[in-house]
């Protein structure tokens, strides 16, 4: 099945942070399917995992530091094990029809739903790649999806 996941589905999926439990069985549930990981999930999965190390660390432990060091290569490395098993496919789209569709998305769809930009390109992009299943973690990014007849699994 053709599967797309926000970047919020995939950090959960990866980190180890609160709700990655309940992705992690979601993912399980329905049968691990392989899910597209374009350029703008490499940069954002990576930068959440950097960024979330980097609040970690502002605590002033050692111990607490080290934890957190920890926690961003673990989730590195899950993401590079994710890559390899082509659990996470590397596809790109064009950019430009990307971003043309997902001004239409938001003339549409904004002003009622809230739907933040980021969200608006994950469903544009999902759309362009024919994705059978959106996963999300994200309520209004959820509405969106399903707004344009997505097949959507959402956890809370």
């Amino acid at each position: 099945m053709r599967t797309y996941a926000d970047s919020s589905f995939i950090v959960r999926l990866l980190s180890g942070e609160v709700g990655s439990e309940q992705v992690i069985s979601e993912y399980r549930r329905i049968e691990r399917p392989a899910i597209f990981f374009l350029p703008l999930h490499a940069l954002e999965v990576r930068n959440a995992i950097l960024q979330r190390a980097f609040v970690q660390r502002q605590v002033q432990s050692l111990s607490e530091r080290k934890r957190a060091a920890h926690n961003r290569d673990a989730a590195l490395a899950r993401l590079a094990v994710y890559l390899a098993r082509r659990a996470l496919v590397e596809v790109s789209t064009e950019s430009e029809p990307a971003f043309m569709f997902a001004h239409e998305l938001s003339m549409k769809h904004t002003e009622r739903i809230g739907s933040r930009t980021i969200d608006i390109l994950h469903v544009a992009n999902a759309i362009a790649l024919k994705a059978e299943q959106f996963l999300t973690t994200d309520s209004r990014q959820a509405e969106l999806a399903r707004a344009e007849g997505l097949k959507v699994i959402a956890v809370p």
